[in-house]
């Protein structure tokens, strides 16, 4: 299977979507804890006062409801999913790839939630992005996707997050 240009934009929205619930998840746990927050497009922002494990309970339920689409995705592409479908485990792997990558300046969500449980920073991002990986490959084998179109998805990808994120900033 090769991926059809139509798979592009889509790649594009369900990074949009994607992110969307994975701060979405954040705020909405820091709100049953009371926290006075502002979500953004690319982070949720705590404004008010927070206990450690809340901190840590909040800033894991992003990675927890974008690590559950991505096991999702997998099973639906292994049952005969289409590329569609390849696009969610392929975002799920790629945000958790790219917030780990951005823990060597300031700890990410895993990075954070890590730190809290005394596993030191690189523990979490680590298994997460590996995991995810070794889901998209094997979830790419299935699809019988070429390097070009894992070419493709990464730039299309990289894009997507570089426009999420400038958007983001844009918007505060």
């Amino acid at each position: 299977m090769k991926l059809k240009a139509s798979f592009f934009p889509w790649l594009v929205l369900v990074f949009l979507l994607t992110n969307l619930v994975h701060e979405s998840a954040h705020w909405l746990m820091g709100a049953a804890f009371g926290f006075e927050m502002r979500f953004g497009l690319n982070a949720v922002s705590y404004l008010s006062a927070t206990e450690p494990w809340q901190r840590a309970l909040a800033d894991g339920a992003g990675p927890v409801v974008t690590i559950i689409q991505g096991i999702v995705a997998y099973l639906l592409v292994m049952r005969g999913g289409s590329a569609r479908v390849f696009a969610f485990l392929y975002v799920a792997f790629f945000m958790r790839l790219v917030a780990g990558l951005v823990s060597v300046m300031h700890p990410n969500d895993e990075a954070r939630v890590s730190l809290f449980l005394g596993m030191g920073k690189w523990t979490l991002p680590v298994l997460v992005a590996a995991g995810l990986a070794v889901l998209v490959v094997k979830g790419s084998r299935r699809l019988q996707l070429t390097w070009k179109d894992q070419l493709a998805c990464y730039a299309v990808a990289s894009l997507a997050v570089t426009a999420i994120v400038g958007l983001d900033r844009f918007m505060r």
